[in-house]
């Protein structure tokens, strides 16, 4: 009699045991959103963004990058956040104009140096998106605000002129994160890291 009873309390151990990993195994499908999930440590070292503008003059080509308090020019130099000092907008024509394309917009950015003096860069875009981008990306970087946008899902259509399509393996969020700001992400085959004149790379998908 006592085997039989210790037999039944067994099995509703058993049951109950079972049921609680069933509760379990769901409550963990539901919790996590599969596909839509980003990587756990995406964001890490964020905000992340690049931004293709003009420095200092018309035409003078420059990519420039957000990345944690970091703030660069490509193959060039940059700032921590702890160095800038505030921002300054001018454009030299009617933004409020519809399809006014002759605005250019003229991004000025105080910043303390090194070796302490008070010094200015000035960024220039002449496409409205690409600059609206590039402000909402400054004051991100400058609120270390760690937000997958602009450049999750459009890295690389923020030209001066206009877009050029997808990331084009360019997604700052997909890629490890930029140790040395003398590494430059543009010129004639380069995509990301990427030289696709070599041919190694010519014909592959990420160089079409």
């Amino acid at each position: 009699m006592n085997v039989w009873r210790v037999g039944k309390k067994l099995k509703k151990y058993i049951k109950i045991l079972f049921l609680s990993f069933l509760i379990s195994c769901f409550y963990e499908v539901k919790a996590d959103f599969g596909d839509a999930d980003f990587p756990i440590g995406t964001f890490q070292n964020s905000p992340k963004s690049y931004h293709d503008g003009w420095c200092r003059s018309m035409k003078n080509k420059c990519r420039i990058r957000f990345q944690g308090p970091a703030m660069w020019v490509e193959g060039q130099g940059g700032i921590e956040s702890s160095q800038y000092i505030r921002y300054r907008y001018d454009n030299d024509g009617d933004p409020f104009k519809f399809l006014n394309s002759s605005v250019d917009h003229y991004s000025y950015l105080t910043y303390k140096s090194l070796n302490g003096e008070i010094r200015e860069a000035l960024f220039i875009f002449t496409n409205e998106k690409a600059h609206r981008d590039f402000a909402k990306a400054l004051i991100r970087w400058k609120k270390q605000i760690a937000l997958p946008v602009p450049n999750y899902r459009y890295p690389n259509s923020q030209g001066p002129q206009d877009t050029h399509g997808r990331d084009k393996g360019l997604n700052p969020y997909e890629n490890p994160p930029i140790k040395d700001w003398s590494i430059k992400t543009t010129g004639k085959g380069m995509k990301g890291n990427i030289n696709c004149n070599s041919p190694v790379w010519k014909n592959r998908k990420v160089c079409q």
